[in-house]
């Protein structure tokens, strides 16, 4: 049965990360993940994760913002994650997220003094439960990011953005911020990873996901998480997850 561990950040960490998973998968198990407006940090501390069937996962991994499914394949893989905040990342990590996107990375290439990685991922193998991995990673992550705070305006713009579901309309945003459209869109990219216009479609596509849990139907969906039209919706629906909306939801559960 596979065994889930989480913890939320001590209070000085959360502006950058969401929460800590501790997950073990017995044998072997495959799972879909939907587009997120985060990125994540991975150790595996057991087995082997193979991702969308034609690469192996590093042992200490990086994966920016996606905007479109992945799909894992876990082989007997206990793994420690982190979850972070849409401008979290860009605190830890040396180069800007646009360039990590849609990747998983291998982390050492990422971060000044990997051998203070490779001495953390010694430590994780030594302790003895979830909660001193957790705390290990904890420290870590506090003594890498130190006095630095996410970036204010980034911050601003994606809880705009987070606030009204993703439908708001660029322009107005931009207003709101007080920067021009190409200057907030350089700075959005470089510490989240994606556009303000492709974060929103991700933000959108996940309210809709979360309405047809409550089961309402496609067209509703549609109005309520802020497309134009029901062909708009089905368009950037088929566009990150590869297939319609009707097909999409007679599949198993994705997280």
């Amino acid at each position: 049965m596979e065994h889930v561990f989480e913890q939320i950040p001590v209070a000085s960490l959360r502006p950058f990360v969401r929460r800590f998973l501790r997950i073990d998968y017995p044998s072997r198990r495959g799972d879909v993940h939907l587009p997120d407006t985060g990125s994540i940090l991975a150790f595996s501390l057991r087995g082997d994760c193979r991702i969308d069937g034609d690469r192996w996962a590093p042992p200490a991994a990086f994966t920016g913002m996606y905007d479109t499914i992945r799909a894992h394949e876990h082989h007997d893989h206990a793994v420690l994650l982190a979850t972070f905040t849409p401008a979290g990342a860009a605190a830890l990590l040396h180069a800007p997220l646009e360039e990590v996107a849609g990747t998983t990375t291998e982390l050492a290439a990422l971060v000044a003094r990997p051998l203070e990685l490779e001495r953390l991922r010694e430590q994780l193998a030594e302790a003895g439960d979830d909660r001193r991995q957790v705390q290990l990673l904890e420290e870590f992550l506090l003594a890498r990011i130190g006095n630095s705070e996410p970036d204010p305006l980034v911050t601003a713009a994606v809880a705009w953005l987070e606030q009204g579901r993703g439908a708001g309309r660029i322009e107005d945003l931009t207003r709101y911020i007080g920067l021009s459209q190409s200057a907030l869109e350089r700075r959005f990219r470089r510490v989240v990873g994606v556009s303000p216009r492709k974060f929103a479609s991700v933000v959108r596509l996940r309210h809709a996901v979360r309405l047809q849990e409550t089961g309402a139907d496609l067209t509703t969906i549609a109005q309520a998480a802020g497309y134009c039209d029901q062909s708009h919706f089905v368009r950037d629906f088929r566009r990150m997850t590869g297939s319609p909306p009707s097909a999409f939801f007679r599949r198993p559960a994705t997280v």
